[in-house]
């Protein structure tokens, strides 16, 4: 009796060993691979944005409570961490975080509540090179801005819509794109679904709620002027033409707003096709 109840307990260290060392290889079994983009080495445009897809065996992660963190030339750039990790993981690099010239971006599997890079229990990694843009315009954001003021100081609705992009203006943009990437043909999609009339009257309907709210305030909108905040933020970059929005403050005397606007611009013209208030500082 005591020889089988021996063999038995032998028979049954060796079937949880036999499991323990399963789960040992599923948790090392992370299949952490970059699957987009297809290379590691890209160079890329000042304001282009990466597409970054990672699969993994999300078993073997979610058992080691694995997380993963962004690495930027060995800094810790941001992590993300869940309960749960689903595989793909998606992730969009913008280029515009970094300075020109190569760095190198790595995402590492880290296990829960450790920061060590040396402790990474799976990683892959690009290089990148950032170029400056190739986009050269001759307009003067500042003087295109300064005349925007003006068609609010001369309430002069007809001069404000001359700013606003119009459907030939829009169609010589569309035209100018010239590739059929996915990003490309996108950007096509998005631009050729704009109604450049809708667009106007919404921007001419902004721009008289303006005077309106200015008037509320017992401001006189004939002496408004452009403060000295002036903000802008390229958001779309093409080789020509770049989408830009621009945060600028008018006041009158005490009052003051915000103006918030989004424009295109070519090399030889700015067109104006948003445009919003609201209060000031």
């Amino acid at each position: 009796m005591y020889k089988h109840h021996l063999i038995y307990s032998k028979l049954t260290v060796l079937v949880v060993l036999s499991m323990f060392s399963h789960t040992l290889f599923a948790q090392d079994d992370f299949a952490f691979k970059l699957t987009e983009p297809t290379t590691n080495e890209l160079t890329v445009k000042a304001y282009d944005e990466i597409s970054v897809e990672i699969t993994f065996n999300a078993e073997a992660v979610n058992e080691a409570g694995a997380y993963i963190a962004i690495m930027a030339d060995g800094k810790m750039f941001r992590f993300i961490a869940a309960t749960t990790m689903e595989s793909p993981f998606m992730n969009i690099i913008s280029a515009k975080e970094f300075s020109e010239g190569e760095h190198t971006v790595e995402y590492l599997l880290l296990p829960s509540g450790i920061k060590d890079q040396s402790k990474a229990l799976a990683k892959v990694s690009m290089q990148l090179i950032i170029e400056n843009s190739s986009f050269n315009t001759n307009v003067d954001i500042e003087s295109f801005t300064q005349h925007i003021v003006e068609t609010m100081r001369n309430n002069d609705v007809s001069a404000f819509e001359s700013y606003c992009i119009s459907q030939e203006g829009m169609d010589n943009i569309i035209q100018s794109i010239d590739g059929n990437t996915p990003k490309e043909s996108g950007i096509k999609a998005e631009l050729s679904s704009i109604d450049t009339e809708i667009a106007t009257k919404e921007l001419t309907a902004n721009f008289i709620k303006l005077e309106k709210a200015f008037s509320e305030k017992g401001a006189d909108i004939s002496v408004v002027k452009l403060q000295n905040i002036l903000e802008q933020n390229t958001k779309l970059e093409m080789s020509e033409f770049i989408g830009m929005g621009i945060r600028f403050v008018i006041g009158s005397a005490n009052t003051t707003f915000i103006i918030r606007t989004n424009i295109f611009v070519t090399k030889e013209k700015a067109y104006l096709f948003d445009f919003k208030i609201e209060p000031g500082l």
